[in-house]
């Protein structure tokens, strides 16, 4: 092979190989940050949203389940801690936490840890990497974020059609607010 051949090979090589990590790199991000966007809208930070139920015209995540009611918290974290309060749900209740490059860092579920009764509150304090505060409430559990934003996703189990009602009024008393 000739020096010129080898030289454009290895040049062609070098820049696969950056494309290659700058797609790895932005593909999660790229892909969060839309969902972010999509789900939360304009300003629509630190405050849950409960998506209506499922159906073959109406998806609000990815894959979902028409067996679930899901609500929904794009997080902010860089003006301080953000505090989520769940109350479980029977069944079946569990809070996910996403970071802004699709990471899933933190589940809870009312089953774990000796289980939560119907009410009982998964209570957490969330902060960017770095700002979580020393006081953090009695009772809640502190989770510090890989990234300031993020998504919290509380998935619940639908029974039935009856149990929509008593789902709707826990889910309208769960709470995602910067913490105070």
């Amino acid at each position: 092979m000739n020096r010129r051949l080898i030289q454009w090979i290895a040049v062609a090589l070098g820049a696969a190989i950056v494309l290659h990590v700058a797609i790895v790199w932005a593909v999660p991000r790229v892909i969060m940050s839309v969902a972010m966007k999509r789900i939360g809208g304009e300003g629509a930070v630190n405050a849950f949203m409960h998506t209506p139920r499922t159906t073959h015209e109406f998806r609000a995540v990815v894959r979902p389940s028409p067996d679930l009611a899901y609500s929904i918290c794009v997080l902010d974290l860089s003006e301080g801690p953000v505090t989520i309060e769940v109350p479980a749900s029977d069944p079946y209740t569990s809070l996910a936490l996403y970071s802004a490059i699709t990471d899933n860092y933190f589940v809870r579920n009312n089953r774990q840890d000796g289980g939560l009764a119907e009410g009982e509150t998964i209570r957490i304090v969330v902060a960017a990497p770095g700002a979580m505060p020393a006081d953090v409430p009695e009772g809640y559990e502190a989770v510090t974020a890989p990234t300031e934003k993020g998504l919290a996703l509380v998935r619940r189990v639908i029974e039935n059609d009856a149990a929509m009602p008593r789902l709707d009024a826990l889910r309208k008393s769960s709470v995602c607010a910067g913490a105070s």
